[in-house]
């Protein structure tokens, strides 16, 4: 796998969008890019996102811990790689969003090439990934991103510390995962094993004699049962008997009890003379109420016939009334009304004439006065402003007479005038009453003359007042006596409606004793006459008890003889039961199937605690075997026994790896090997294959052995996976060399990206280091977050 190019936004310590392309690193004969930076601007974030658009996470956080990778302030993350696998290229995309919680979640997965979509969803991009590289996540971050740094303290520490060290280098955590598990599934056996002793101790065994005596027991409780169904039919049969003679004494009984509950009905004897008696003196009332009824109706009709007081009263009025208009009539006189209009009409016609003759002197006077004005004012020789002729001489002017002397007169003619109008109103008015109050009086006078034309004088008119009076008198007597014998009539129905009601109450209580003794048969009569069929039933009763007293005493002797029966055969078989244990209820069937139930119960706990002995003995010996196997696994996986065997192994398969690499990166110049204490030594083939420790290499030659080691640790992590190892990254590790040192490590670099093939990144901090890869790029930090820029 190697990396084409790499974008990211809101990832880590890149909060806006970054791009680092790879593809002149690529095209170049020597593969070499630097990343380079501050500590702390972002080089190892790079690496991170790289890891996660493959895998979904990152080596320093959790397999589900996501939030983290996103910048602070943001809300989402997004990174997508585009890397190179098998001639092919392909793209890797993951977005993450924050939750509400604070937590994230990932909204986008998906890996293609060109178009098409591989795979889409976080897991499942993860496993695509995985077949396609041949690598996991662990194998893949031990394979391209070395780790040198571990491999110096390897050479220097302890065979305890290395073992440690070589533990997680090459991924044998398993074996103590192993070890664990071994243990824990000893305790696990174990405890099932001692827990199976425990009740295997605590369980009751019964012996193999007392099972025998359970289904000997079993089996004759069986047969009984088999024998209680003929038993329970016996004793139902003697109890139906029983019961069907005690049937017949509650029959017998019952109808001895009704037979004395019939009595006679109280007035049974005097009861139909009563309603005959009743029956007369209805049709004597209603008689008597008939002879009023009409005599009343009689009087109505003459009643009819009379004027009513009212009428007789309104005659009276039109007759009072007739008197006084004409009385009124003759008080009222037209002639001084119409004197007074005469005179008011003739002062009127002299004020009106006495005004208009003063109005015309004052029009008169006034013209005289202007004419006066307008002479005065005329100039001989000039034009008159009137005629517009010149003025020849002036004229001579009249004394006048006096203006507001004859503006005063005009106003006292005028209101002498008013007062004379005011006054003819008046006469006029009261005229028109007069006459209009004698028209209307005249004309009353003329219709009550035509009503009254027919009406009887006043004798007359006292004869019919007595004659009503008389009428009304009579009349108001008979409804008395109507409203009374009408009274009589009602109480008399009422009266004889209870007494029918107490025969139909004697008729209802016959046929309820007849039905209460239907069942006996009693005899039919042939009588209409309740009071006979009453002395019919009570003779038959009181000779229907004397039989019926005699069969219940019968009865009873029956009853008692088939209780003692019954009370006999229950008590032979109770005792038939006793011998065998079972005690005996309502149900022998029961009691006996109660017995064998507890006896099958008994029966199977104790064949039942028989199987289980085996069956704990069964599973103590399984958990015991599966401890001892355990106990074995565990032993066998001790640090100082089997994985001791296995790092010895794997390191003489790392270090033979790393010294095929070493010769070739030294030119055949050194080899690493071991000491009798198992230290590592360090064999200088230019200097006679001289061995010296490990401590005594220098800055260049540690880093040289180092880089070996991480190497061999890398094509032995992309063997295990079937994976080709096709780029390689080093994180950092180049601070302490001095510069030849670092210059030998360039060197080193230049010839592993050229001779090898491989694509190799270096991190570093070393500007020196950085400026010698052909390919490089500078991480920057700023307000904005970090960035990439690609240097030329």
């Amino acid at each position: 796998m190697r990396p084409v190019r790499i974008e990211m936004e809101g990832f880590a310590a890149f909060r806006q969008r970054v791009v680092v392309d790879f593809t002149r690193a690529l095209e170049t004969d020597t593969a070499l890019f630097s990343l380079s930076g501050p500590t702390g601007s972002g080089k190892s974030s790079l690496i991170d996102a790289m890891i996660f658009a493959l895998y979904g996470r990152i080596p320093r956080l959790g397999a589900q811990l996501v939030a983290p990778v996103i910048s602070a302030g943001a809300d989402r993350c997004r990174v997508r790689l585009d890397f190179e696998a098998d001639g092919d290229v392909y793209t890797a995309v993951r977005e993450v969003r924050r939750t509400a919680t604070g937590g994230a979640s990932v909204r986008e997965a998906r890996l293609q090439i060109g178009e098409q979509v591989l795979a889409d969803g976080a897991a499942t991009v993860t496993d695509h990934v995985q077949t396609l590289l041949g690598l996991g996540f662990d194998d893949f971050t031990r394979t391209v991103v070395l780790p040198q740094g571990k491999f110096a303290r390897f050479l220097e520490a302890t065979p305890g510390e290395r073992q440690n060290l070589l533990r997680g280098l090459l991924g044998m955590d398993v074996y103590s995962k192993v070890r664990t598990l071994a243990g824990e599934r000893r305790a696990a056996a174990q405890a099932r094993a001692d827990t199976a002793s425990a009740r295997l101790e605590a369980l009751e065994v019964p012996p193999a004699d007392a099972i025998e005596k359970l289904r000997g027991r079993v089996a004759s409780l069986q047969e009984m049962e088999t024998r209680a169904a003929d038993w329970e039919r016996e004793l139902a049969d003697l109890t139906r008997k029983a019961s069907e003679a005690a049937t017949e004494v509650e029959r017998l009984a019952d109808a001895e009890a009704r037979l004395v509950s019939i009595e006679a009905p109280p007035r049974i004897e005097e009861l139909a003379d009563l309603v005959s008696a009743a029956t007369t003196a209805v049709h004597e009332a209603e008689d008597a109420l008939e002879k009023v009824t009409k005599d009343r109706v009689a009087a109505v009709e003459a009643a009819e016939d009379l004027p009513d007081a009212g009428t007789i009263q309104a005659w009276r009025r039109d007759r009072q009334e007739k008197k006084s208009l004409e009385e009124q009539l003759a008080a009222l006189d037209p002639d001084p009304a119409r004197k007074a209009l005469d005179e008011a009409e003739r002062a009127h016609a002299r004020a009106e004439a006495g005004a208009r003759e003063a109005r015309e002197r004052l029009d008169e006077t006034r013209m005289g006065h202007a004419a006066h004005t307008l002479a005065a004012g005329l100039v001989v020789g000039e034009a008159c402003p009137v005629c517009r002729q010149e003025v020849g001489a002036l004229p001579e002017l009249e004394t006048l007479a006096d203006l507001e002397r004859l503006q005063a007169e005009v106003k006292a003619a005028g209101k002498a005038l008013e007062e004379a109008r005011e006054a003819l109103v008046a006469a006029r008015d009261a005229h028109t009453r007069i006459e209009t109050d004698r028209s209307g009086r005249a004309a009353r006078l003329a219709d009550l003359e035509k009503e009254i034309a027919d009406i009887p004088d006043e004798d007359e008119l006292t004869r019919l007042e007595a004659a009503v009076a008389e009428s009304k008198t009579r009349l108001d007597a008979l409804r008395r006596a109507e409203d009374e014998a009408r009274a009589a009539v009602e109480d008399g129905r009422r009266s004889l409606e209870a007494l029918v009601e107490d025969q139909r109450a004697l008729g209802r209580a016959l046929r309820e004793a007849q039905h209460a003794v239907a069942d006996l048969k009693p005899p039919i009569t042939e009588s209409d006459d309740v009071t006979v069929q009453w002395k019919e039933l009570l003779a038959w009763c009181e000779e229907k008890m004397i039989e019926t007293a005699e069969k219940a005493g019968e009865a009873r002797e029956r009853a008692a003889e088939a209780e003692s029966a019954m009370a006999r055969r229950r008590e032979e078989i109770a005792s038939m039961l006793e011998t065998h244990g079972v005690e005996a209820g309502e149900s022998f069937l029961a009691a006996i199937t109660r017995a064998l139930e507890r006896a099958r119960h008994s029966l199977e706990s104790a064949e039942k605690a028989v199987a289980d002995a085996a069956s704990l003995e069964e599973e103590r010996k399984t958990g015991e075997a599966e401890a001892a196997v355990a106990r074995a696994l565990a032993d066998h996986l001790r640090a100082d026994g089997f994985e001791k065997w296995m790092m010895g192994g794997a390191l003489r398969t790392l270090v033979g790896g790393a010294n095929a690499l070493l010769r070739e990166l030294s030119d055949g110049g050194y080899s690493l090997g071991f000491d009798d204490e198992e230290r590592f030594v360090v064999v200088d083939h230019r200097n006679a294959d001289e061995q010296r420790p490990a401590a005594t290499l220098s800055g260049g030659e540690t880093f040289l052995v180092s880089l070996a080691l991480a190497l061999a640790l890398a094509e032995i992590h992309a063997a295990h996976g079937e994976a080709r190892l096709d780029a390689v990254i080093l994180d950092e590790g180049f601070g302490t060399l001095d510069e030849e040192t670092l210059d030998t490590v360039a060197s080193l670099l230049e010839d592993l990206a050229g001779s090898r093939g491989l694509m190799v990144g270096v991190i570093t901090h070393v500007k020196e280091l950085a400026e010698r890869a052909p390919i490089r790029f500078e991480v920057s930090r700023g307000p904005k977050g970090s960035d990439v820029r690609e240097v030329a």
